[in-house]
C-alpha cells in the first residue's frame, strides 16, 4: 500500500486494554486497525491480508509463536510481516525463538509509541523493498522469455552458430539456413547515406575483445532485398578461462523509432513556432492590459486637484492608484518570466549601496502594509554594503518578498526586514508572522505557477510567478534566494543572499527622488491613439500642467494634426488598429517641414527589447510603456522644455 491512511494493522491480544493501547497508538498513526482476541480469529483475519500483524504470544486457544508459524507457512500470508509483543515472554530466548519461528520483530511491554510506530514503519518499508525486488525479478523473467531483438551468435571466425526468431524474421533467413554461414552472408548492412557497406560491428570485437556499436544510420539488407534501419551492439563471448570462443550480435529495427524521430522534429519546429507566438500572445496580452489602465492612472490625476482636501475622495485616489500598480507590476512580472525564459532579460549592473535599494523599496510597499494594519520594521546596516547589481531588478525581488509578506499576514501582522553583511555576502531577510508555510511545499515554492495555500480570510490573489521571478533574478546577480517556515500559522521567512563587494568599494550615491521641476514653458503636445480614453485623460492631464494639448485617432488624422499645429512634442500609440503602418507614421511626421526636431515618443503596451529597438530606428527618441510613468513623462517634458528655451524656440 502506497498511502498510509490505507495500510491495515491486524492486533491479535486477548487482554482487552493491552489491544486497545496498542490500537489507540495506531490509529492515531493514521493506520486503519483490525483487532483479534485469539489465535483461530488471528488465522482467520490474516487470510484478509492485512499489511502487517502485531501479535501477542500468550494467547488462550494457542501460543502465538504457533500463530506466527501457521501464517508463514501459508503462501498467501508468507510475506506478511509479523511483530510479536508479550508483556510476559521478555527474555532473550524468548525473542530468539519468536524470530526463529518466522517473525520479523519482537517487542516487549512496557512499549514506547514512538518505538512501536517507528518498528511498524520499518518493518512495511522492508516489505516493499521486497515485493519491488519480487516485480523486478518477475519482470526480468518476462522480458527475457519474450525479447524483442534479434540475437545472433558467432564463433571465434565469425561464423554463425546461433540465430533467435526475432533475427530470422529481419534477416529473412532461416535457422537452418544461417547456421554455418559466415555472419557477412547473413547479416548484411550498408550506410543510409552512401548504400555503401557498412562497418560490421562483429568484425571490431573480434579485433579488439570489446563491446562495440553500430553506426548511426545503417540499414539492413534481408534475403529477400528489404532494407530496414537498425541499430545494434556486439560484444565478446568468453569462456571460464576469459579466451575469446566468439560474438553475440544483439540489433532492433527502429523502422517506427525513425518516424517517431521525424515526427519529434516536425513537433519541435511547431514547439518554437508556438518558446514565438506565446511571446506574441504575451506581448499583446501586455498591451492590451496596459491600455485601459493608462486613462485610469491619468483621470485619477486629473481627478486629484479637484477633490482636494476631501479625504474620503483622496483615499478613494490612493486606493486606485495602488491597484493600478498592483496590475502593472502583475503585467510586467509575467513579461519578465517570459524574457528569463527566452534568455532575453539583460541586467545593468553597477555598484549600489544595499540599503538605498531596501529604503526605496519598502517606501513603495509601506502603504500597502499601512492599509492592512501591520507593523513593518526596517533595520539598515550601520556601514555602506556595496553590490553590484541592477538595482531596479533587485528593488523588484526585494518588493515582491514584501508584497508577499503584506498578503499572507493577517491584518495588524508584524513584518521585519533586516539588511547587511554577513562574510563576503549581502544578505536580505524579511520574515513576518503570517499563515506559513507547509514543509512539503518548501521545495517547489520557487517554481513558476505555484502559490501558498489559500487560507479563508487571506488575500490570495497572484498569477503564481513573483517567488519564480525572484529566484530567476536572484540567480542572474549570482546569488541564491531560500524559504523557511516551522510550518501553518508560524509565520516565514525569505533569505536573499548576494556577492557583496570589498568595504573598500563604495556605491555611488543615488540622488533622491523628488518632485519633477515645472516645465520653462508650456509646449505644444500631440497625443495619437486610437484609445480615444487614454489620449484624451492624457491631455487632459497635460492641460492640467499648463501644455497645449491634442489628439489624434489614427495615422492619418496625426499627420493632419502636426501640419496645422506643428507640435513639440508628439506621443504617438504603436499599434494603432487601422490606417497606415505606425512605424510609417513615425517616419513620414519626421518628413514634415518644421516637425524635424520635434520630439517623438512612442507611448505603447508594448515594452520587450525587440519594441524598443524597432521603435528606436523608426525614429523615436523615446519608448514609454503603457501605462507610463507620469513622473518620467513629467521629466521629459521638463528636458525637452529647457532644450527648446536654450535653441530660443
Amino acid at each position: 500500500m502506497n498511502d498510509r491512511h490505507t495500510r491495515t494493522i491486524l492486533v491479535v491480544d486477548d487482554i482487552e486494554a493491552s489491544r486497545y493501547a496498542v490500537s489507540r497508538i495506531l490509529r492515531k498513526a493514521e493506520f486503519e486497525v483490525r483487532e483479534a482476541e485469539n489465535g483461530r480469529e488471528a488465522l482467520r483475519l490474516a487470510a484478509e491480508r492485512p499489511d502487517l500483524i502485531i501479535l501477542d504470544i500468550n494467547l488462550p486457544d494457542m501460543s502465538g509463536l504457533e500463530v506466527c508459524r501457521r501464517i508463514k507457512a501459508e503462501p498467501t500470508t508468507a510475506s506478511t510481516p509479523v511483530l510479536h509483543l508479550s508483556a510476559s515472554f521478555i527474555q532473550s530466548e524468548n525473542r530468539s525463538e519468536g524470530l526463529e519461528g518466522g517473525a520479523d520483530g519482537y517487542l516487549v511491554y512496557p512499549l514506547e509509541p514512538r518505538e512501536l510506530i517507528a518498528t511498524v514503519e520499518a518493518l512495511l518499508r522492508m516489505r516493499a523493498a521486497e515485493r519491488a525486488a519480487r516485480s523486478q525479478q518477475e519482470l526480468l523473467r518476462v522480458t527475457l522469455s519474450s525479447i524483442g531483438d534479434g540475437v545472433v551468435a558467432t564463433d571465434s571466425a565469425g561464423i554463425v552458430t546461433f540465430i533467435n526468431p526475432v533475427a530470422q524474421e529481419l534477416t529473412g533467413w532461416r535457422e537452418d539456413e544461417a547456421v554455418g554461414r559466415p555472419l557477412d552472408d547473413v547479416f548484411q548492412i550498408v550506410s543510409q547515406e552512401t548504400g555503401q557497406p557498412a562497418h560490421n560491428p562483429v568484425a571490431e570485437v573480434m579485433r579488439s575483445g570489446r563491446i562495440a556499436g553500430l553506426a548511426n544510420h545503417t540499414i539492413l539488407i534481408a534475403q529477400d532485398g528489404t532494407h530496414r534501419p537498425i541499430d545494434d551492439s556486439a560484444a565478446p563471448i568468453r569462456d571460464a578461462e576469459g579466451q575469446f570462443v566468439g560474438v553475440v550480435l544483439v540489433f532492433r529495427d527502429i523502422s517506427e523509432r525513425r518516424r517517431l524521430e521525424l515526427e519529434l522534429q516536425r513537433r519541435s519546429d511547431d514547439l518554437v513556432d508556438r518558446d514565438r507566438r506565446k511571446d506574441e500572445f504575451l506581448a499583446m496580452l501586455a498591451h492590451e492590459l496596459r491600455n485601459p489602465l493608462a486613462p485610469i492612472r491619468n483621470s485619477i490625476q486629473v481627478l486629484r486637484p479637484k477633490h482636494s482636501g476631501d479625504p474620503d475622495a483622496e483615499r478613494a485616489g490612493a486606493m486606485i492608484e495602488r491597484q493600478v500598480a498592483h496590475l502593472v507590476r502583475l503585467v510586467d512580472d509575467l513579461m519578465d518570466v517570459s524574457r528569463i525564459t527566452r534568455g532575453k532579460l539583460e541586467l545593468r549592473r553597477q555598484a549600489v549601496d544595499l540599503a538605498e535599494i531596501v529604503t526605496r523599496t519598502v517606501e513603495a510597499v509601506r502603504p500597502q502594509a499601512e492599509e492592512r494594519g501591520h507593523q513593518m520594521e526596517v533595520a539598515l546596516p550601520e556601514t555602506p554594503v556595496a553590490i553590484e547589481a541592477d538595482a531596479a531588478r533587485l528593488e523588484q525581488v526585494i518588493s515582491n518578498l514584501l508584497a508577499n509578506a503584506v498578503k499572507y499576514t493577517a491584518t495588524g501582522g508584524q513584518i521585519r526586514l533586516t539588511a547587511g553583511r554577513e562574510g563576503g555576502e549581502a544578505v536580505v531577510r524579511v520574515r513576518d508572522n503570517g499563515i506559513g508555510i507547509r514543509p512539503e511545499m518548501l521545495p517547489r515554492l520557487f517554481d513558476i505557477f505555484q502559490q501558498a495555500d489559500r487560507v479563508p480570510g487571506h488575500i490570495s490573489e497572484g498569477l503564481g510567478i513573483g517567488l519564480s521571478l525572484v529566484r530567476s533574478l536572484v540567480e542572474m546577480h549570482g546569488g541564491s534566494v531560500s524559504a523557511s517556515s516551522s510550518g501553518t500559522g508560524q509565520g516565514s521567512e525569505f533569505v536573499v543572499r548576494l556577492p557583496a563587494l570589498t568595504p573598500a568599494i563604495r556605491a555611488p550615491a543615488t540622488p533622491p527622488a523628488g518632485r519633477v521641476e515645472p516645465p520653462k514653458r508650456p509646449l505644444r503636445i500631440l497625443i495619437t491613439d486610437d484609445n480615444r480614453d487614454s489620449a484624451e485623460s492624457l491631455a487632459m492631464l497635460l492641460q492640467l500642467s499648463g501644455h497645449e494639448a491634442r489628439t489624434a485617432a489614427d495615422g492619418e488624422e496625426a499627420l493632419a494634426a502636426a501640419q496645422a499645429f506643428r507640435p513639440e512634442v508628439i506621443f504617438l500609440d504603436i499599434g494603432l488598429p487601422r490606417g497606415m503602418d505606425d512605424y510609417e507614421v513615425a517616419r513620414r511626421l519626421r518628413q514634415l517641414a518644421g516637425l524635424e526636431t520635434a520630439v517623438l515618443v512612442a507611448m505603447t503596451g508594448y515594452g520587450q527589447d525587440e519594441d524598443r529597438e524597432r521603435s528606436r530606428k523608426a525614429g523615436f527618441d523615446h519608448h514609454l510603456v503603457k501605462p507610463a510613468d507620469l513622473e518620467q513623462v513629467g521629466r521629459l517634458l521638463s528636458e525637452t522644455a529647457r532644450a527648446n528655451h536654450k535653441g530660443g524656440r
